[in-house]
């Protein structure tokens, strides 16, 4: 499927520029146009304040002076920008309903990983997890920390011949026509196909290869290492400035349950990782 409508999220932190500066990237390759939703919260607002006003007029503020900078980037690109701001919430989790129901008219969703260091509470911690799990859309998660010049020229994906292996592989097609290598990797494969049929790595690899991109397969077995550690040393022997991976959970009730390979790249990604469930 062609990538026509890419909703990025927006907020103040220092890293939000350069996720959108991706997004700009991806929008040029596949000739689509890009949903800005800017969506924080205020944690210090308590119900009915005398001055809730003004803190609403300076959420509105803020939201104008960054689609003011934006709006000249994504011009200089040639991309159409629809800018949305949302209402200024007093809960953080209310900003994730909130990025959720702007999906439902999105190709993919492009967000960034939390930082504790810098986090003042206005964007919740699991937003990306609930947004993986809730939406039916891939996700694209921005690390905090490295430069991106470029997403999708050296790929890695993480094969287990699951659903939801299948559908990242086949959602990530759209960010692979430029690829210059892309590797599909099968870790602890007898272990981690559920049936004999599971389609191999090889396969997976010749699917994408008759989609036009350059492919080539590997496997390896852990032999101590767990599965998330492994994965991330892949992406540094490769280079790759892009993981494609299934996400391996469910959710109940707003509790999230993570597979621990999923958690492990979460918390220690360095580079961006689409995620599909």
């Amino acid at each position: 499927m062609a990538l026509k409508d890419i909703l990025v999220h927006i907020d103040d932190t220092p890293y939000c520029e350069r996720r959108f500066k991706i997004a700009l990237q991806i929008a040029k390759q596949n000739e689509a146009g890009i949903t800005a939703l800017f969506a924080r919260a205020d944690p210090s607002l308590k119900g009915f304040e005398p001055n809730m006003k003004k803190r609403h007029e300076a959420h509105e503020a803020l939201s104008e002076k960054i689609h003011s900078r934006f709006a000249k980037l994504a011009d200089k690109a040639g991309i159409t920008l629809t800018w949305v701001t949302a209402k200024l919430p007093s809960s953080s989790d209310q900003v994730t309903n909130q990025v959720i129901q702007q999906t439902q008219q999105s190709d993919m969703i492009i967000v960034g990983q939390h930082d504790n260091k810098s986090a003042d509470g206005s964007v919740p911690e699991d937003m990306p997890e609930h947004l993986v799990l809730e939406t039916g859309r891939p996700v694209l998660i921005i690390p905090y920390a490295g430069e991106f010049k470029s997403v999708g020229k050296k790929v890695v994906v993480a094969w287990t011949s699951g659903r939801e292996s299948v559908r990242a592989l086949n959602d990530a097609i759209p960010l692979m026509g430029e690829a210059k290598k892309v590797k599909v990797v099968a870790i602890n494969p007898k272990k981690n196909t559920k049936k004999e049929s599971g389609v191999t790595a090889e396969q997976a690899a010749a699917h994408l290869t008759r989609h036009g991109i350059k492919t080539e397969s590997d496997q390896f077995s852990t032999r101590g290492v767990d599965e998330g550690n492994l994965i991330l040393n892949c992406l540094a022997d490769e280079r790759a400035d892009l993981l494609v991976m299934g996400a391996y959970g469910h959710h109940r009730f707003r509790e999230l349950i993570l597979g621990g390979v999923t958690q492990k790249v979460f918390e220690n990604m360095t580079t961006p990782v689409l995620m599909s469930h």
